[in-house]
This record gives structure tokens, C-alpha cells and sequence, in this order.
């Protein structure tokens, strides 16, 4: 036994991991909006329009949603200065346009949310939920960075226990979270310390692993929360579609837009930076004797309406259509780290990082 690891004398409940790939929502798939380089977070002026834009956050737009609407509010109003009762058009029913939409009304501005998707139909309500910072690029954006982080944290812990899903949890994994470790290098002290431990303290584990603790945002709950409270603020979402910046500089007649729109933006406002990255998840029906998260090559979120299993990573890959095989590939593969399945290989559309996938100038494919 290792000098430097935590003994671990019991183990935790054992998931239930019966699983059936054809029942109605046990598979789902969604995209997330990889941006290479960096998300984008910025404004410019364009006929007449300020527009702030808000997206590229890969797969930790939940964990950087407060801290990034705290941005474009910050912006928005040092463009409008004491201005109140301005017009503001918020692009994107995701979680970044209904944050964002949130915090411009304590500006006391008129906010009318447009997209071609109803909230439980985006992307951000079909994520995982884990608080980390997985999935984005922040190169040379690391003092901002620091600053969302810090935000949005402090505002997700103040929710919890109101409604909007969040509750702290443990997360073991077999080795190092590299989602974790970004937030523990860029923001020191704004998690709790790591603990390596002896063993991962669940049925069929023998190594060492280590234990962080973090928060799991649900995001059925977090979403309806947010829109539920729009919707008292007289905000409702107004289903349009859009083909072009140019239809929508020209149509809308609202002076401030909020560009939240995510993958969308590729064609909305030519970024060709964006790449497609999908994610599979695994849905099993909800096991409240699971306090934990738990990650090794994929991951179990335990939640109140769901225990999800996912950790797919396919580059360049736009479509929203899951693939029961990969999905219940998913499954069986955590089983088998509780010794519930035979061990075999790691799926190879298991890429747990962008820096290991090719993202220049990629092909995107709308097949699976």
C-alpha cells in the first residue's frame, strides 16, 4: 500500500446497470460546439446592430453559463451606459441564451429570446452535468477564463437547495480529471483540495484512483428552472429560424443582439473555427443511492431523473441521431469496471480530449 494514498475499507452501492437500448429516450445524442483556438466572447458593430457574442463552449457551456452571462451583461452595459428599457434580441434557447437573457433583465432591458428549438430540445439540456471544464479551448483567454469560472461557481452553489438542480457531489476517477485539474491550475482553491486514494472504493476495484469533489448540475432541472423564471419575467422563446447574419441584421429590429446560438453560428456568422464534436449518452432509470460521480474512460452521472452513462467524443460528427450499439457499448463498458460485464477493449470513439483529434480545417459529416 502506497505511503501517500487514503486507505478505503468499504465500498459504495453498486449501480443497477440494466440496460435497454430500445426503450423510448434511453439513447440521446447531441453536438457540442467546439470552437479551435478559443470560444468567443466578444462584440462587434455591424449595420447598425451591436452584437455580443457568446459561444464555442464545447461540452462545459453549463459550468461557464453564469460566469459568461456575467460577461455580456458587463458588456452590454457599458455599450448602453445608464440606458434603460433598451431592446435586447437573445439568439439561442440554450443555457447560454437563457442565462444571458436572465441577467440583461436586471439591467431593466426589454429581452425577447428567438431560436428554432424549444429549451428541452437543445443541447445543453441533453448534457451530462458534471461542474468542469470539459471540452473547451481557452488559449490565450485564461485571466477571462479565471474570472467565469470564479462567477459562475459562486453562482451555481448559491442555487443550491432552490430548485435549479445543482447539488455538491463526490467524483471518483481511476486517474487524473484533466476537466478537473484545468479548474484546481487555473483557479486555485475554488475547488477542494484532490484526494488520491488506495482504491477506488467500489465493487471490483483494486487501484488507485482519487476522489474530487465538485457539483452536478441537472440539466432538465436547471433549464426549466431558468425558463420557468423568464417566463414569470414576461420572457417567453419565440421559435425562428434564421439562414444568415444578413436576415437576421435586417429583420430583427431590436439595435442589441445576444449571438448564443452555438454550433449554429458555423453557418450563422461563417465561423468555420466551430467544429462538431457528438456525444452519446446512455439513460438508465434513476438510482438514489448513488451520491457519487465516477469516471474512467467515460463517465457515470448519477442524477434524480436518470443515472447517465457517456464519455463519446466524435470529431466532426453532426448529427443528433444515437447509435444503440455505441451507446450500449458505453454501458457495458463501466459495467465491467464493477466486474458486471467481461472486460474488453476501450471503444475507440472514446477521445476524452480535442487536443487528440484532428480539427484543422475538418470535413464535417453528417453521419454517424
Amino acid at each position: 500500500m502506497s505511503p501517500d494514498c487514503v486507505p478505503v475499507d468499504s465500498n459504495l452501492p453498486t449501480p443497477n446497470f440494466t440496460f435497454n437500448p430500445d426503450a423510448p429516450g434511453a439513447c440521446i445524442a447531441g453536438v457540442r460546439p467546439y470552437r479551435i483556438g478559443s470560444y468567443r466572447l466578444e462584440a462587434e458593430q455591424e449595420s447598425g446592430k451591436f452584437i455580443v457574442h457568446n459561444y464555442g463552449h464545447g461540452g462545459a457551456g453549463i459550468t461557464l453559463s453564469w460566469g459568461c452571462a456575467n460577461r455580456v451583461k458587463e458588456i452590454v452595459q457599458s455599450h448602453i451606459g445608464a440606458s434603460h428599457g433598451a431592446e435586447v434580441a437573445v439568439l439561442g434557447a440554450g443555457v447560454m441564451g437563457l442565462t444571458a437573457a436572465t441577467l440583461l433583465l436586471d439591467l431593466g432591458l426589454r429581452v425577447k429570446i428567438y431560436s428554432d428549438r424549444a429549451v428541452k430540445e437543445t443541447t445543453s439540456y441533453k448534457a451530462g452535468g458534471q461542474w468542469a471544464v470539459s471540452v473547451v479551448a481557452f488559449a490565450g483567454k485564461e485571466n477571462e477564463l479565471k474570472d467565469i469560472l470564479k462567477n459562475s461557481y459562486r453562482t451555481f452553489t448559491s442555487e443550491i437547495g432552490m430548485g435549479f438542480g445543482v447539488v455538491e457531489r463526490p467524483n471518483y476517477t481511476s486517474s487524473l480529471s484533466e476537466n478537473l485539474e484545468a479548474v484546481m491550475t487555473l483557479v486555485p482553491n475554488l475547488l477542494p483540495d484532490r484526494v488520491r486514494l488506495c482504491r477506488l472504493p467500489f465493487e471490483g476495484h483494486t487501484q488507485p484512483g482519487y476522489l474530487y469533489q465538485t457539483l452536478l448540475v441537472e440539466p432538465p432541472a436547471f433549464l426549466s428552472k431558468l425558463e420557468k423564471d423568464l417566463n414569470n419575467r414576461g420572457v417567453t422563446v419565440t421559435h425562428r429560424e434564421f439562414t444568415s447574419s444578413s436576415q437576421i441584421l435586417t429583420t430583427l429590429t431590436q439595435k442589441i443582439i445576444i449571438n448564443c446560438t452555438g454550433f449554429g453560428s458555423r453557418k450563422l456568422w461563417n465561423d468555420a473555427k466551430l467544429v462538431p464534436i457528438k456525444g452519446q449518452l446512455a439513460m438508465l432509470p434513476p438510482q438514489p443511492q448513488l451520491k457519487y460521480l465516477y469516471g474512467q474512460n467515460g463517465y457515470m452521472f448519477p442524477r434524480s431523473d436518470h443515472v447517465v452513462i457517456g464519455g463519446t467524443f466524435e470529431s466532426c460528427v453532426n448529427n443528433e441521431t444515437p447509435d444503440k450499439a455505441k451507446v450500449k457499448s458505453l454501458v457495458t463498458h463501466i459495467a465491467s469496471l464493477f466486474g458486471h460485464a467481461p472486460l474488453r477493449p476501450k471503444p475507440d470513439f472514446h477521445i476524452h480530449h480535442p487536443g487528440n483529434m484532428p480539427m484543422v480545417d475538418p470535413e464535417i459529416s453528417s453521419n454517424t
